[in-house]
């Protein structure tokens, strides 16, 4: 379950929780969450209140809670278990030297919660409060009863048809443009990350990883890194990679790649060393493999999804405007109308508009094949957030 939403049903009563989040809350081992703030725990002077443990991570729990007007919502605390730990209530330092650093992490995670508050869009999930208590910091989130994409596509072969994958596709673009013209990365887009509401609205959570990297994209991030085998591209294994808004969009097209096909894209490193080797990208495109979609949908994604990030389509709103032209019947970018050169079916020969691509050295090709392993194996792969 998700630490922004808390992934299960819950009646809006004063204490009614349903039966599916008592299962959730009842399978948690007490002895396995020792940190966690207790049910009836009261938070900003008692505006919130702790009804329960939801998920924990490296660097935060949350909770379900109720506020004063007895709304739910979810609360995320920051927590980075390895700087702090708990002392009744408060949170302290694990030691002197840790404490400038816990201390700069809580700043941080105050700065961001206010970065994420401005981001006011149907399809983002809500921050409505950041607040200091227990020497520590918290988030105030929007509850939002529903399922995540993941849960969906484990109970059913067909969950969505063409026209309502067409119009969720549209509607995340939407928000994920939005977060990118507020300098803004998710950089943990997932089928987990995405919640379906009741009336099948999609809404993107889970915003721990995000990082207002497109308005630094060369400063180094440090420590707070998601990778997701089949949904990270392979520049987030890679200490130092530039990450760009077309990082965010290769995630989004493994997502709706999973959504369509059934199953999540080779994972991006093992698909990097194929390339590096001369060998076909294991990707396997959707284009003309689905049918009941626009021209140049499963195109764009596919294009989208393309192991170089130089190579793939570098933003939502080129993307919505593929997939505008489409709809209408116009004429479609160059690259939407043909499998790209770069990406043939594994087994399939290579496609004769490439042959002028295959004297151009690629940029890995002076680490050879084995280089391209090093550089895979030296990948870092961080602790995941709630």
């Amino acid at each position: 379950m998700s630490d922004l939403t808390g992934r299960c049903n819950v009646t809006q009563g004063p204490t009614q929780i349903s039966n599916q989040l008592e299962t959730e809350l009842g399978r948690v081992d007490p002895d396995a969450f020792a940190d966690d703030l207790k049910p009836g725990t009261k938070l900003l002077g008692g505006h919130y209140t702790i009804e329960g443990f939801l998920n924990s991570g490296g660097f935060g729990i949350t909770y379900l809670a109720k506020d004063s007007l007895n709304r739910t919502v979810v609360i995320k605390e920051c927590f980075p278990n390895a700087l702090c730990r708990r002392s009744t209530s408060l949170v302290r330092a694990r030691s002197r030297k840790h404490q400038n650093d816990f201390r700069g992490f809580v700043e941080s995670f105050i700065a961001e919660a206010k970065s994420l508050a401005r981001l006011v869009h149907p399809n983002i999930v809500g921050v409505h409060q950041v607040f200091e208590d227990n020497d520590t910091a918290y988030m105030a989130i929007d509850y939002i009863d529903g399922q995540d994409l993941h849960d969906i596509m484990n109970s059913t072969d067909q969950a969505f048809t063409p026209d309502q994958i067409v119009t969720m596709l549209k509607k995340m673009l939407s928000a994920v443009e939005f977060i990118h013209q507020a300098g803004i990365l998710h950089r943990d887009i997932s089928p987990d990350n995405i919640l379906v509401d009741k009336s099948g609205n999609p809404i993107l959570i889970d915003f721990g990883a995000a990082s207002e990297q497109v308005v630094r994209a060369t400063r180094v991030l440090t420590g707070r890194r998601v990778i997701k085998e089949g949904y990270s591209p392979q520049e987030f294994y890679l200490t130092g990679a530039e990450q760009s808004p077309a990082s965010d969009l290769y995630s989004l097209a493994a997502t709706f790649h999973h959504l369509i096909s059934g199953k999540a894209p080779p994972e991006s490193q093992r698909r990097l060393a194929r390339v590096a080797e001369g060998e076909p990208d294991p990707y396997e495109p959707l284009a003309g493999r689905f049918e009941g979609y626009p021209p140049g949908f499963l195109e764009a994604i596919d294009k989208a999804a393309r192991v170089m990030p130089r190579d793939r389509i570098q933003s939502a709103a080129d993307w919505l405007d593929w997939i505008r032209i489409g709809e209408e019947g116009g004429t479609l970018p160059e690259g939407l109308t043909a499998r790209p050169a770069d990406r043939p079916v594994a087994g399939a020969s290579r496609p004769v508009a490439a042959a002028h691509e295959a004297t151009a050295p690629s940029p890995w090709a002076r680490y050879g094949a084995g280089g391209a392993l090093v550089l895979a194996g030296l990948a870092a792969v961080w602790w995941l957030l709630p």
